[in-house]
């Protein structure tokens, strides 16, 4: 006997827990306040590290020392032209100026890596131009007593960062840094990735020796306007020796050795002769 669809159902379990549609807080103890369950994310990189003052994570250590070697050679600049006040003004201001412009535009292409906005294919180059320009306003401050010991600070530092540019690691994070590129340069493909493909060059045939480029010789046992691979010989397939036999239903001289069958030629004109009556069978 099948229990009616309008019975009642069994008897509750009087071990079961009792159900809660209600909000349950979380475990205090599980997660500690304030502390996010996901993943952190690192923290922004402070003004000393964007700078260069500070080593950061994804710079190499080289690239680290250019910037505060910089910024060392900025104090010297800032210190000559403060000593040099005893003497020439207008000669020790143009100078300080000159040098701190210069300095402060490597310091910003190096630590932002915008070398590629100098417009060189080589990303070491505007680096160098800036240093020789450098070391020559530092030598222009030896012949000074006052300003000889920054002049030559200046000039150790620029022959430390010239030194560093030249280091591995500090060519490999040039050529991988988008910014050290000029714009408009195609990046250069991974290693192991295919090659797209590439349209073949035009080729302009010369009208008085068809088959051939402008100004190329022709080539000894092939004539001008054959096909390579295809028979000189009409009739024949491609492959097919001089001696051999033309091929049945291949017509010579069509293009690939076959030219289709002629059209039938049409009626005569005019009206026909009567054939006359018929003549009965003797």
């Amino acid at each position: 006997m099948t229990n009616s669809p309008y019975a009642a159902g069994s008897a509750p379990d009087p071990n079961r827990p009792p159900q809660s549609f209600q909000y349950r807080p979380q475990d205090p103890g599980a997660v500690p306040y304030g502390q996010p369950s996901g993943p952190v994310l690192p923290p922004p990189p402070t003004w000393g590290q964007r700078w260069g003052l500070l080593p950061k994570d994804e710079r190499p250590r080289q690239v680290t020392v250019i910037l505060q070697t910089l910024w060392i050679h900025l104090a010297a600049v800032l210190t000559a032209t403060l000593l040099g006040l005893t003497g020439s003004l207008a000669l020790t201001l143009v100078l300080g100026v000159l040098a701190a412009a210069v300095n402060l535009v490597l310091i910003w292409a190096v630590a932002r890596e915008q070398l590629g906005r100098f417009g060189s294919d080589d990303p070491k180059l505007p680096v160098h131009i800036g240093l020789g320009v450098l070391a020559l306003l530092a030598l222009v401050r030896v012949f000074n007593v006052f300003t000889v010991v920054p002049a030559i600070v200046q000039i150790a530092a620029a022959l430390l960062v010239f030194v560093l540019m030249l280091t591995k690691p500090v060519r490999a994070w040039l050529a991988e840094r988008p910014g050290n590129r000029p714009k408009g340069s195609q990046e250069p493909p991974a290693p192991g990735a295919p090659l797209a493909p590439q349209a073949p060059p035009p080729q302009w045939r010369d009208p008085a020796a068809p088959g051939l480029l402008p100004g190329a010789q022709p080539v000894p046992g092939v004539q001008p306007g054959v096909q390579p691979g295809a028979s000189a010989v009409p009739g024949l397939l491609p492959g097919v020796q001089p001696g051999a036999q033309p091929v049945p239903g291949v017509q010579p001289g069509g293009p690939h050795g076959y030219r289709p069958p002629a059209p039938p030629s049409p009626p005569p004109s005019g009206p026909a002769a009567h054939p006359g009556w018929p003549q009965p069978p003797r």
